[in-house]
């Protein structure tokens, strides 16, 4: 957002003009959004130097214009976001402790929790990592049980919106959530993508010459890929992705011809992407491509193409436990995870960030053509798409 407004040239008349006034005002809001810790003060200095305009001029042209700027600065510091967020820090001070289930990396973690304690030195920070499906387990067992012990989830979109519809979470709606993709929400505040992903065909150039990198999905299906192909066992979204690419029928008789490919499915992508770089698989069709764009740059034999179209992964989520014992704290978490600091430190630590404001790791993603999802709609029978995906490709 630009800020309007500029000095104003001495040698004029001190009388204030109408785009003087209306400069004024949106120069004070612009900096009351964009400057939250310094709002109080910059809108007092800015009241003063136009008291002092007032004081000066004697029209009373001026004193409307002065009643009209207060009323801008008013409405800046007493109504709005600002004051809301000032609110709810003194409620989560009150409520001292933050519980934090998440299933992203350790030390990407607490990264982000020693930024988050940096900013409000008040809270004290409690977190559990489990993987995904263990986590959701976890809750599952917890809720049900009435013990409702974590105040703020982050973890990934295909659970989190399986937690939702059990009825385990509740709304809220960021203000935050104005820079965030609006792909990487939904519509009523339940979830909020913090950061998001892209699988793209992974291969070892060891392996792979440039002239027989695979084209089309059909490509995978040739002799010369058998036994050396990776998948992860979690791969639900991507094989939901390609039924909607190929059609029901297609989509299904593809997955069976690869399963007779014979892939190596494992566990976690960190694994797949390091068992990629070693030699281990040739092809990964669900390859993290931030995980091999980061591979590349470190020297490995390593790169990787987009055949497209292709979907966004569900992105990673924050959401608040419907019956969180300190809502005020997962609030100010997920108001937190969502603003700019904590998405820049995101970008810092590899990973794509969910704001549009936000710099971008990987910049080859600008030219891929994305197709458009409505994650809420397409994981509708997410349960039945991981039940099939399990038996064809015999996955525990």
């Amino acid at each position: 957002m630009g800020f309007i407004g500029g000095a104003q040239d001495s040698t004029k008349s001190p009388s204030l003009s109408w785009l003087d006034i209306h400069s004024a005002a949106a120069y004070g809001g612009a900096k009351l959004i964009a400057e939250r810790h310094s709002q109080l003060i910059f809108c007092l200095l800015m009241a003063a130097v136009l008291s002092f305009k007032v004081l000066k001029a004697s029209s009373w042209r001026c004193g409307l214009a002065f009643c009209a700027v207060a009323t801008a600065i008013g409405a800046g510091l007493f109504s709005g976001p600002l004051v809301f967020s000032q609110d709810l820090i003194g409620k989560a001070q009150e409520e001292k402790k933050l519980v934090l289930y998440h299933s992203i990396g350790i030390e990407d973690t607490q990264q982000i929790i020693d930024l988050f304690r940096k900013r409000y030195p008040f809270m004290l920070v409690e977190n559990h990592r489990l993987n995904s499906p263990k986590l959701l387990q976890r809750i599952v067992s917890e809720v049900r049980a009435g013990r409702n012990l974590a105040d703020a989830y982050v973890i990934s979109g295909a659970e989190t919106w399986m937690v939702k519809d059990m009825g385990f979470l509740a709304p809220y709606v960021s203000p935050e959530r104005s820079k965030i993709r609006p792909s990487l929400m939904d519509g009523q505040g339940y979830w909020t993508g913090i950061l998001w992903n892209l699988a793209v065909l992974g291969y070892n150039t060891h392996m792979v010459t440039a002239d027989s990198v695979p084209k089309r999905w059909e490509d995978l299906l040739q002799p010369r890929w058998k036994g050396l192909i990776g998948l992860e066992a979690e791969d639900m979204t991507w094989y939901i992705f390609m039924l909607k690419l190929m059609g029901n029928q297609n989509g299904k008789a593809f997955m069976a011809q690869l399963a007779r490919q014979q892939p190596q499915v494992r566990t976690g992508y960190n694994l797949v992407a390091a068992l990629l770089v070693a030699g281990e698989f040739a092809l990964v069709p669900t390859a993290r491509v931030h995980r091999v764009e980061q591979a590349k740059k470190d020297g490995a034999p390593v790169d990787w193409v987009a055949i497209e179209p292709l979907t966004p992964e569900p992105p990673v989520c924050v959401s608040l436990p419907k019956n969180a014992p300190r809502p005020n704290a997962g609030k100010l978490f997920i108001d937190f995870i969502l603003s700019r600091p904590a998405q820049e430190l995101l970008y810092q630590l590899k990973r794509i960030p969910s704001r549009i404001d936000a710099p971008q790791p990987v910049p080859r993603l600008a030219q891929v053509k994305l197709m458009k999802v409505d994650f809420d709609k397409e994981v509708a029978n997410f349960s039945r798409y991981a039940k099939e995906y399990r038996e064809i490709f015999g996955v525990p």
